[in-house]
């Protein structure tokens, strides 16, 4: 019983109980989680010290050198010459100008060859590659003075260089060089077709199933054309560009 004695009054009197306010509740139920937390890593903690040693060594994967005497595994290699397919996508854009200027872009399918042979230098791997490549790159657009204009990439082929940093069984890499590729324009009824060389700049990343098949995704940008031509009696400023992605699988040899 709660009770306290009035010395002043001589009576006996009962001390009211206070009224709970709903921030107790929230309080104690704060200081009950953060009670619990310690509980519950201690228990964890204890659980994990019981488990038998062997039980967790009987599930490790079996490493050659550390749990036995057959010595490291081979490292992978990335040196040796190799050749491969890929498919994917390109997009032609460019401008075509006749008093007035009309711009356009077009993607399409594209697949082809390609081969080369690498280096290993350090931890870095360089190579020399070249490919031969389908691009199915064609636009038909009205132009103001021209009328229905049609633009066209058929091929291209490439020779460039490459510099990879491998990580374990993945090596992104940069690449850079030259591309020849044609550009067809047909404007007034007129078609002609160039061929010209430009730049090629890249990047992608390579993975290695096996010494002898990679796999790949590799992204490229190269120039077109840039041609000032007459067509039927009118002058036609050209430009134009690629891009393309491509997918690869490779083998080793």
């Amino acid at each position: 019983m709660s009770a306290s004695i009035n010395r002043s009054n001589n009576s006996l009197k009962f001390k009211q109980p206070r009224r709970a306010h709903p921030s107790d509740a929230m309080t104690n139920m704060a200081l009950t989680s953060i009670s619990f937390l310690p509980i519950t890593t201690l228990s964890g903690c204890l659980i994990a010290a019981i488990i038998p040693a062997s039980a967790i060594s009987a599930d490790m994967p079996s490493m050659p050198g550390l749990y036995s005497d057959a010595g490291p595994a081979p490292r992978l290699t990335w040196e040796g010459s190799y050749m491969g397919l890929q498919i994917g996508a390109g997009q032609m854009g460019g401008e075509i100008t006749s008093t007035t200027k009309t711009e356009f872009d077009k993607g399409g399918f594209a697949g082809g060859l390609y081969a080369g042979h690498n280096w290993q230098v350090s931890n870095f791997v360089l190579g020399l590659e070249a490919d031969l490549t389908y691009m199915g790159n064609k636009k038909s657009f009205s132009h103001a003075t021209l009328g229905t204009v049609k633009a066209q990439n058929n091929w291209s082929t490439s020779l460039k260089g490459r510099v990879g940093l491998p990580i374990d069984r993945f090596m992104p890499y940069l690449s850079a060089g030259v591309t020849a590729a044609d550009y067809k324009l047909t404007a007034n009824g007129v078609s002609k077709t160039t061929t010209n060389a430009s730049i090629n700049l890249g990047a992608g990343v390579e993975y290695a199933l096996s010494d002898q098949v990679h796999l790949r995704a590799d992204y490229s940008l190269n120039g077109l054309n840039a041609m000032k031509k007459n067509f039927a009696g009118t002058q036609v400023k050209s430009e134009a560009a690629s891009h393309r992605l491509m997918l690869g699988v490779s083998y080793s040899f």
